[in-house]
C-alpha cells in the first residue's frame, strides 16, 4: 500500500491555519504519524491479528470467510419492530445511566434464572456493548503498576485494555489438550499488585466452557486476595452438549460478569450488553460509565427488553444454537480428517486448529490459506503468545454450503504442502 498523504488544519490563535502533510507508514500496521505525540497507552494499540488478515481479504475475489466472529442471522423480527415502535413514539433521549429500570428488571431474573447468579436490578449495568464493559471495569480499577492476569488464549481485546490503563498484562496459557485453566500457575503469579483475572467463558477461540470446580477456586481466590474477576460471557446462550458455567454463581464477591445482545441475537452492530457485579462494584463503575457515554442509546434498550422477553426471539436464540451445532459438527469432522486437529468446542461458534505440524507460524499459515484456498482464518498468535500453533475458523457467518467448499479446498491445498 503507498503512502497515504493526509492534510491536517491546526486552528492557531490569530485564527490563521497551518497546513501540515503527515503520512501513514507501514510497519506491520498502519499507523498515523503526527507532529501531536498520542498518549502512552493509545501508543501501545497495535491492529490485532483478525483486523490484519481481515484488511488482506479486501483484495481476495471468491473468498470464504472463517475469520469473522459474527452471526449469518437477522435480528429476529420481534426486535427491530420493538426498536421502529420506540424510535416512532419518541424514545430517543437520555436514561438513567445505570439503564432502564424495565430491562435491568428482565435482566436480573434471566441471570437468576439461566446464569444462577443471585441478581438485583441495581446490580445490572446496561453498557454499549461487553467492549465497553470491559473499558470501563479496567479504567475504573487498573492502572500503572497493577497487574492484570488473562489465561490465554482470549480474545486480543483483553490484552489491549489492559495496556491502555497502563497495567503489566501477564499471559498464563490454559493447559494444552484440553484448553483447561491452570490454576496453579494463576495462583502462583497473584500478588498484592493483581488486580484482575480476565476470563472469557465459553472461550474465544477455543470453545471452552471451563470447570466449575476450577471457576469456584477463581472465585475463592479473588474474595481472599482482594482482586477483581472479569469474565466475559457474551457467548452463554450459545452451548451445546454442556451447560454454561458463570463463576458468579459461586459468589458475586469481586466477579464483574458481562454479556449481551450481540452473539445470540445477531445483533452485533446495536451494540448493546449488560454487566452485573455487586452493587458497590457497580456504583464505583458508573462515574465512568456516565462520563463516557452516558447511557446506552434508549430505544436500543427497549429492543433489548423485547429480546429477553419475548418468546418468538428466545426461541430464535434456541433454534440459531442447533444451527450451530450442526456447523460445528460438520466442519470440525472435516478438519480432524483433513489433519488440522480440532477439539469440539463446547459452546460459541469457532473451530481452534492445531497446524503445528505444517512448519509455519500461524500468521503465515493464515495468509497462505487465504491466498491459494482463498479461506479466510485468524492466526492463533491473535489470542496469546503461546498459540502460534494454531488457527481459528468462525462457523458463524457462511452459508452451509460454503462450509463444505471451504472444506474440501483447504484440503486441496494442504495436500500440496
Amino acid at each position: 500500500m503507498a503512502p497515504i498523504t493526509l492534510a491536517i488544519m491546526i486552528k492557531t490563535k490569530c485564527n490563521s491555519f497551518l497546513r501540515f502533510n503527515t503520512e501513514i507508514i507501514k510497519y506491520d500496521f498502519y499507523q498515523l504519524e503526527s507532529m501531536v505525540k498520542v498518549a502512552s497507552g493509545v501508543s501501545k494499540i497495535r491492529l490485532s491479528g483478525i483486523e490484519e488478515m481481515n484488511e488482506l481479504a479486501k483484495k481476495v475475489d471468491g473468498l470464504i470467510n472463517m475469520g469473522q466472529g459474527k452471526p449469518i442471522f437477522k435480528t429476529p423480527l420481534p426486535v427491530i419492530n420493538a426498536a421502529k415502535r420506540a424510535l416512532d413514539e419518541g424514545h430517543t433521549k437520555y436514561t438513567l445511566s445505570r439503564g432502564i429500570e424495565e430491562l435491568r428488571i428482565a435482566l436480573a431474573r434471566k441471570m437468576a434464572d439461566y446464569n444462577k447468579i443471585d441478581a438485583t436490578p441495581e446490580e445490572i449495568l446496561v453498557t454499549v456493548g461487553v467492549s465497553e464493559g470491559i473499558s470501563i471495569s479496567l479504567l475504573s480499577y487498573a492502572e500503572k503498576g497493577d497487574k492484570v492476569i488473562i489465561p490465554t488464549p482470549s480474545h486480543p481485546f483483553f490484552r489491549i485494555m489492559g495496556e491502555f490503563v497502563g497495567a503489566e498484562v501477564i499471559e498464563v496459557p490454559c493447559k494444552q489438550g484440553d484448553f483447561s485453566l491452570d490454576i496453579e500457575a494463576i495462583e502462583d503469579l497473584t500478588d498484592d499488585k493483581t488486580k484482575a483475572i480476565m476470563i472469557n467463558v465459553p472461550n474465544n477461540p477455543t470453545g471452552k466452557i471451563y470447570d466449575g470446580r476450577q471457576l469456584k477456586k477463581l472465585q475463592r481466590m479473588a474474595a481472599n486476595q482482594d482482586f477483581l474477576v472479569i469474565s466475559d460471557e457474551i457467548y452463554d446462550y450459545i452451548v451445546f452438549e454442556k451447560r454454561h458455567e458463570s463463576i458468579a454463581k459461586h459468589g458475586k464477591e469481586n466477579i464483574i460478569t458481562l454479556s449481551g445482545f450481540s452473539k445470540a441475537y445477531s445483533m452485533t452492530g446495536w451494540r448493546i450488553g449488560y454487566m452485573h457485579s455487586t452493587e458497590e462494584i457497580i456504583n464505583s463503575i458508573l462515574p465512568v460509565h456516565n462520563s463516557l457515554v452516558v447511557s446506552a442509546p434508549e430505544f436500543i434498550q427497549v429492543a433489548a427488553l423485547k429480546a429477553v422477553n419475548d418468546e418468538t426471539s428466545l426461541n430464535f436464540v434456541k433454534a440459531t444454537t442447533e444451527e450451530y451445532k450442526k456447523r460445528r459438527d460438520l466442519v470440525v469432522k472435516r478438519l480432524n480428517e483433513i489433519g488440522l486437529h480440532s477439539n469440539f468446542p463446547e459452546g460459541a461458534y469457532y473451530a481452534f486448529s492445531d497446524i503445528s505440524s505444517y512448519r509455519m507460524d500461524s500468521l503465515g499459515f493464515a495468509k497462505f490459506l487465504l491466498k491459494v484456498a482463498k479461506v479466510l482464518c485468524v492466526p492463533g498468535i491473535s489470542f496469546g503468545k503461546d498459540w502460534d500453533g494454531y488457527v481459528r475458523f468462525s462457523f458463524a457467518d457462511v452459508p452451509q454450503s460454503d462450509l463444505f467448499e471451504a472444506m474440501d479446498r483447504i484440503e486441496k491445498v494442504l495436500k500440496r504442502v
